[in-house]
């Protein structure tokens, strides 16, 4: 889904008091030598109204004095990429990369699922991901009281963990045993994010660049599964109220045609509470891989490259979603493995 063409999209999530907001100010107003685009919803807690230079119809688009540039969306999101697109083209704004951010109540899935439904907007623009800031003091009693918080957690691509160090605080000499349940918890809930942790505050840019960029969350032609938590090897896992992931893998080819049968009735039992669908499959009689993604029953199978002859033809599909039954999905992805041919005795 990406390309080196297009602009590339962050969507930056996290609940009330993650410091989402803090981190987009330091965004709009510092010094940091990049120019992104920032669109924030009406809802926003973002106050550049002392620097408007142009208003355009029923949207406000900021030009800021560091080269930034921010969009204030009241209407449809794709109106308002194409919006910034136009004025880019016409040289009015410029920018190389967009971060869109939601409110901190706000379910990021309808912003996925316009970059997998809006054909003509991947012309010009590609997903890279879904960054979710996690309060590491309040978001597993966020995760307890919201649908929200478990699907900002879900959905995302990378999980930054923020407000590590008042955890430790807290915690002193549990502190070990604490960041280990915290860890256990996010895993649980997104077995596929990059887990990692940032000081919103004051990170140096290029630490938040490198943890913000670059995730490539949406390609079509491949799916990494590399988390990479930055804590102590976790214990036991505790379950996260509502939202879980659950991984399917198979050694043997998958039958097609039983696949799209499981996958109707696994979209038909659950629904929008069918977050994401990521995973690489191998089906019989198909010389490439299939890469899977999918958002709330929207699914996109791509071939990919080409399994090799002697290569081992290995399936994986990770399901992240709300009150999930890991025995009844498994039942069903399982039912399309094909059986391999016994051979004969001599």
């Amino acid at each position: 889904m990406s390309s080196s063409r297009t602009i590339p999209v962050t969507v930056l999530t996290g609940f009330l008091g993650s410091g989402k907001t803090t981190l987009i100010n330091r965004i709009l107003k510092e010094a940091h030598g990049r120019r992104f685009a920032v669109i924030e919803n009406e809802y926003g807690e973002i106050n550049v109204d002392a620097d408007l230079l142009v208003k355009d119809g029923g949207e406000t688009i900021v030009q800021l004095t560091n080269g930034c540039v921010c969009c204030t969306v009241r209407g449809d999101l794709a109106d308002a990429l194409n919006d910034l697109a136009r004025q880019r083209d016409a040289g009015t704004i410029q920018f190389d990369h967009v971060l869109i951010e939601p409110t901190g109540l706000a379910d990021p899935g309808p912003i996925v699922r316009t970059f997998m439904a809006e054909t003509e907007l991947l012309t010009k623009f590609h997903l890279d991901g879904v960054v979710s800031l996690f309060d590491a003091v309040n978001g597993q009693r966020n995760l307890l009281e919201s649908v929200e918080a478990q699907a900002q957690l879900g959905y995302a691509d990378r999980i930054l963990v923020t407000k590590i160090d008042l955890l430790r605080e807290r915690a002193g000499a549990q502190a070990v045993d604490v960041e280990a349940a915290l860890l256990a918890t996010i895993s649980n809930a997104n077995s596929v994010a990059a887990i990692d942790s940032i000081a919103v505050p004051d990170a140096p840019w290029g630490e938040v660049f490198d943890k913000l960029l670059e995730m490539r969350g949406y390609q079509s032609d491949r799916v990494v599964f590399t988390p990479q938590p930055v804590f102590r090897p976790m214990g036991s896992a505790r379950h996260t109220p509502g939202v879980g992931s659950i991984s399917f893998q198979a050694e043997q080819p998958l039958d097609g045609l039983k696949f799209k049968t499981a996958l109707a009735a696994i979209d038909e039992r659950y629904g929008e509470s069918l977050w994401r669908i990521k995973g690489v499959l191998a089906i019989a009689g198909m010389r490439s891989r299939i890469v899977v993604q999918g958002v709330q029953g929207l699914i996109q199978a791509t071939p990919s490259t080409i399994w090799r002859m002697f290569e081992p033809q290995r399936s994986r599909l990770v399901l992240i979603g709300r009150d999930l039954d890991r025995d009844w999905l498994l039942a069903q992805l399982g039912g399309c493995v094909v059986e391999p041919v016994a051979t004969p005795m001599h």
